[in-house]
């Protein structure tokens, strides 16, 4: 809240012109001179542009009988919002620890929280988040499920792939943070070029963030640097 504040004011005070509803669909010409054509058929000129679009847009989705169904969602806006639900997170790096934290916080909104971990620990995770999830664990807070995977999505219910077979749970909603992939075809009609084929490589940068595209630059998720802290050093 605190960082979010300080955007806003130094957004006011420096007269920053923020464009609402404003999609880019396509960047075209180079360094000094770049045309950027909105959705809505508006376009914008540009010396320079800093690609800052992160990657949350195009998650790794659930691959699983019932993985389209309505009640899996990828990111979590605001854990105040749910109450008596018991709500599976699945994934155990940051983002999926801090997600089940917050929707534990409040013991007045009775929820029940479970967080699948693939493996016995929480590789993926910075240390401080770990030890929050494990104090969580202790208190009762929050059911850490370890060596454990989904392998189906049903009508209120989630089977559990475990290291003892498979287990069916009470499941209301799920909150799957696994992860996100760059939005490549985006970036490579550009003209940017990523450092490899696979699908979660990210754009070849200069020590600059300068893309393959003079005058381009990349920032944040985009650039393998997803956290606040990370872009804020980056700018």
């Amino acid at each position: 809240e605190a960082i979010l504040a300080t955007w806003d004011r130094q957004i006011a005070e420096h007269k920053v012109n923020v464009l609402h509803h404003a999609e880019v669909a396509a960047i075209t010409g180079a360094k000094g001179a770049f045309t950027l054509k909105l959705k809505d058929g508006r376009t914008l000129e540009a010396e320079a542009v800093v690609l800052a679009i992160g990657t949350q847009g195009n998650p790794n989705l659930l691959r699983i009988p019932g993985g389209d169904m309505a009640h899996i969602q990828y990111q979590l806006d605001d854990p105040g919002e749910y109450f008596d639900e018991h709500i599976t997170v699945i994934g155990s790096g940051d983002a999926g620890i801090e997600n089940a934290l917050g929707l534990a916080a409040d013991p007045a909104q009775r929820n029940v929280v479970t967080i699948l971990n693939r493996s016995a620990d929480c590789a993926c995770a910075t240390g401080a988040n770990v030890k929050l999830l494990e104090e969580a664990e202790a208190e009762g807070r929050i059911i850490v499920r370890r060596e454990t995977s989904p392998a189906e999505v049903r009508a209120g219910e989630l089977v559990l792939d475990t290291r003892d077979g498979q287990e069916t749970i009470r499941c209301d909603r799920i909150i799957a943070r696994t992860g996100s992939r760059p939005p490549r075809d985006f970036v490579e009609k550009i003209g940017i070029a990523f450092t490899s084929e696979e699908p979660g490589a990210f754009p070849a940068l200069s020590p600059q963030f300068e893309t393959s595209v003079p005058g381009i630059f990349v920032i944040g998720a985009l650039a393998g640097y997803p956290l606040i802290k990370h872009c804020m050093n980056q700018g």
